[in-house]
């Protein structure tokens, strides 16, 4: 496919996305990975869970033995971080949560961050939740979650569950609610939720796997679920473009004091060679 029919392609899906999006809360984009994308990624993401799964992890409770879930894929793999910079991802984050006022970076750049970044397998049901914290009931929301659906997702295997519309209610999650509805699709369908829509999964009774790679995105000014600027590996950071060092947070760190700089906000034109020269007091 050329330029131009590929462009407008993305584009009907973009608008597709976001009037789903402000109606229900959600919207499943149909093989947005290719096959060949997806057996990498599982292959990628299988590796990274026998790395791991024997991690302890603090102050998380013991999981059932079906429940896998590697943390921090952006200090594991570039190829996740390359997936948040996709045309249609970044359109749908740029028209969702992009600050018109940033004013450091491009207009037509990104400038939320990347909140957390994770690859689960669930057994068990989780509840109803937002990822908001707190419910507001009007047009902008300041998270949204994206979701690569590495293995088909089912009633049968704990598939993703919404309440449609929830994302409006300006409330906390009814866990009773009789308007549950899943969210059934194929490997390669990407799903985006505004976060504040009410939203879990099923328990895993199929025996078999569900793998989905979930990226939250935030508006600048979120606090990320992890240090992501302190933590992230040197290689990699060498290894990124300007955009997606910002999208990792890297330019909207805050100064020291005011003896370093006023704003939050900076642009490319600040950031760093590498990883530890923004810690250096040198």
């Amino acid at each position: 496919m050329t330029a131009e029919p590929r462009k407008q392609e993305i584009d009907g899906r973009l608008a597709t996305c976001l009037t789903a999006l402000a109606t229900d809360g959600y919207a499943v984009v149909p093989g947005h990975l290719g096959p060949a994308t997806v057996t990498d990624l599982r292959a990628r993401t299988d590796a990274l869970w026998e790395e791991v799964k024997n991690t302890p992890r603090r102050g998380v409770p013991e999981r059932d033995a079906d429940d896998r879930v590697v943390y921090n894929l952006q200090n594991k793999d570039k190829h996740y971080i390359d997936l948040l910079v996709d045309p249609l991802v970044r359109g749908i984050g740029m028209a969702m949560l992009n600050d018109p006022y940033y004013r450091f970076l491009p207009p037509d750049a990104p400038n939320y961050i990347l909140g957390f970044f994770n690859a689960r397998c669930s057994g068990r049901p989780l509840d109803l939740h937002i990822d908001t914290n707190i419910p507001t009931p009007g047009d902008l929301t300041w998270r949204i979650q994206i979701a690569f659906a590495l293995d088909d997702m089912t009633a049968a295997n704990g598939c993703t569950v919404v309440v449609p519309k929830s994302h409006r209610s300006g409330a906390f999650t009814d866990r009773a609610s009789k308007d549950i509805r899943p969210v059934e699709c194929k490997a390669g369908d990407m799903v985006v939720w505004d976060s504040r829509l009410w939203h879990g999964a099923g328990a895993n009774t199929s025996g078999g796997s569900r793998w989905l790679i979930i990226a939250t995105l935030n508006r600048w000014w979120v606090k990320q679920s992890s240090d992501m600027t302190r933590s992230l590996p040197e290689d990699i950071y060498q290894s990124l473009s300007d955009e997606q060092k910002a999208l990792l947070g890297f330019c909207s760190l805050p100064p020291r004091d005011e003896r370093e700089r006023i704003n939050i906000k900076t642009g490319y034109d600040q950031l760093k060679p590498s990883v530890r020269d923004y810690w250096s007091t040198e």
